[in-house]
């Protein structure tokens, strides 16, 4: 039986490095993109199985659809692609500078659409399959988050026209919708929040500040309970996704997940601000400063 071929990029972050493991141990024959040059020896020794490992710029989709389709051309033929990639920046609307709103969509969005580009012709041989990366960011918003918010917004919808227009040729597009994961990018987070708090200019801290600490209190609670998803159980949906024969257009992983998206289904915008409100409002003011 032919092993298929399954492309990861962002394959070094929580997320990514799981699904790599578990798409090997399938087995997919693997190729892999990392986010920066020194992160390729420590990838290649937790997944000596991978078939090819190359750097890729997500900021960048014009470079990013080259660099892939070169990938593609490596591996011969396509069976499945899988998105993991994000950067999450903290920052209120008011405040977020335009170079990391739009940092933020590349990364989140546009790379996206660049992978699939580049995939499609490959997929379209092979009916196979691609999985992008959403968050219930994406459906329910949060403050202090705009940039991310908005890029996974952004997301939801470009996976509808992807799923709509590649469905022509059995090529299916399916969302993961992960809660919060526990993960070394979201520990290193947690402390770079600490630090924009630790820093943030007066003004900014007079009008946003609570926020910025109840936020930090609810994301610690959820890792100092346990309450986190593992990106191995994430990894477990998307195996589960690429094998269905007719897989799920979209797949929640967590159970804040669950109950944000439930929300979204349920609720009125307004009884959405006003419960997202209330649990930020019940959170001590002074933790984390």
């Amino acid at each position: 039986m032919t092993v298929p071929n399954a492309l990861v990029v962002g394959a070094n972050g929580g997320m990514g490095l799981s699904v790599t493991r578990a798409l090997v141990k399938a087995p997919y024959r693997v190729g892999a993109t990392v986010s920066r040059p020194e992160a390729v020896p420590a990838f290649r020794e937790d997944c000596p199985g991978c078939a090819i490992v190359e750097v890729a710029d997500l900021a960048d989709a014009d470079l990013l659809k080259a660099q892939v389709a070169r990938l593609v051309d490596f591996m011969g033929s396509l069976d499945a692609v899988v998105i993991c990639a994000a950067v999450a920046p903290f920052a209120p609307a008011e405040t977020t500078s335009f170079d990391v709103f739009r940092r933020t969509m590349e990364i989140n969005c546009l790379s996206n659409l660049a992978v699939y580009q580049a995939c499609l012709p490959a997929l379209r041989k092979t009916h196979g399959r691609i999985i992008l990366t959403g968050s219930w960011s994406g459906v329910v918003a949060t403050p202090v988050m705009a940039s991310y918010v908005a890029s996974k917004f952004a997301l939801e919808g470009l996976a509808d026209v992807l799923r709509q227009e590649a469905g022509a040729w059995n090529v299916d597009v399916v969302l993961i919708q992960p809660g919060s994961l526990d993960t070394q990018m979201m520990r290193r987070s947690q402390a770079s929040l600490a630090q924009v708090i630790s820093e943030l200019p007066d003004e900014e801290a007079a009008l946003y500040g609570n926020l910025y600490r109840q936020m930090k209190y609810r994301a610690d609670e959820g890792l100092t309970n346990a309450n986190y998803t593992s990106a191995e159980a994430v990894a477990e949906i998307v195996v589960e996704a690429l094998r269905a024969d007719n897989p799920e257009t979209r797949y929640r992983v967590g159970t804040d997940a669950e109950y944000m998206c439930q929300l979204a289904r349920t609720k009125s915008d307004r009884e959405i601000d006003s419960l997202i409100l209330d649990l930020y409002r019940t959170a001590p003011l002074e933790s984390g400063s």
